[in-house]
């Protein structure tokens, strides 16, 4: 995705806001290995920046990944990708320097930075979508941990139990509300159908999305215990196209934490939309 310098625009000191100007899409049809998808690639930075007026290019892909060599680890949804060398592999096919980070992590730089954690020192940025992932900002930078997997909230355990791992992406994420759904009300159903009937207050309906705001309650509440962030950004399909979440979330964690604590729970709804991983990708590029 191409992306150019706005001298206009200037969020942060010294930072200049990146201007979608065009937008490709693909399958990625990741069963089919790594190599197609390269040749994906390759041929939309060739439609999207025709005439090389690129600097670099910024990708946000599935972790777990090795952004120091630049390679897929055991990414779940990308089942044989692991060991292939994206960054390079792209770099040398294009003939420009490439940067590769966390899709979820580049989602939370640019809520941070641009977006709707702008003018606060440290963000946590949490996604719902069809997993669940994170990135934690501090000071304007990203915290990655050791070994670059911190803020991996959807592995956090928050309910052991309803099933083995119960984790918050087990319970909480867009592929966790697909499935109830269907068992619920039928195998042609959308996760949308899940939230027309809680409107409709039907008892079901109702229980899970209760439940749903205690888990991930649970979740939020933890990460305030450990790293107290000044606020929270959420974003994600699920929360994005069902924002009053974010409103019923908050009586939830406020009711869990410290008295003193409670006036401090910020929780916002993230303002860059699908465009969020788009918009921190391009902000590697230097």
């Amino acid at each position: 995705m191409y992306f150019y310098f706005d001298d206009e625009l200037k969020p942060l000191p010294g930072l200049y806001l990146k201007k979608l100007v065009a937008r490709e899409q693909v399958e990625t049809e990741a069963a089919l290995g790594p190599v197609q998808a390269l040749e994906k690639l390759v041929k939309m930075v060739g439609k999207v920046d025709p005439e090389d007026l690129a600097i670099g290019i910024g990708i946000g892909a599935p972790g777990p990944l090795d952004v120091t060599k630049g390679i897929f680890l055991d990414a779940p949804n990308l089942p044989g990708w692991y060991g292939f060398s994206i960054r390079d592999e792209l770099a040398s096919r294009v003939g420009m320097p490439v940067s590769l980070i966390n899709d979820a992590k580049a989602a939370s730089l640019a809520e941070a930075r641009i977006g709707a954690g702008q003018g606060y020192d440290s963000v946590q940025y949490i996604t719902v979508s069809t997993g669940i992932g994170g990135g934690f900002i501090c000071g304007g930078e990203l915290f990655s941990g050791n070994h670059g997997h911190a803020s991996e909230v959807g592995n956090m355990i928050v309910d052991v139990r309803s099933m083995p791992n119960g984790t918050v992406e087990d319970m909480c994420s867009g592929s966790a509300l697909l499935n109830t759904c269907k068992r619920l009300f039928g195998e042609d159903k959308t996760a949308a159908e899940l939230f027309t009937q809680y409107e409709a207050n039907q008892v079901e309906a109702r229980n899970v999305i209760d439940q749903w705001l205690q888990h991930f309650g649970a979740a939020v509440t933890s990460i305030i215990q450990v790293i107290d962030p000044e606020v929270f950004v959420l974003g994600g399909a699920v929360i994005l196209q069902n924002p009053w979440l974010v409103e019923k979330l908050h009586p939830v964690v406020t009711k869990q934490v410290y008295t003193s604590m409670k006036e401090n729970v910020q929780l916002k709804v993230a303002s860059l939309g699908d465009d969020a991983g788009l918009y921190g990708a391009a902000l590697l590029v230097k």
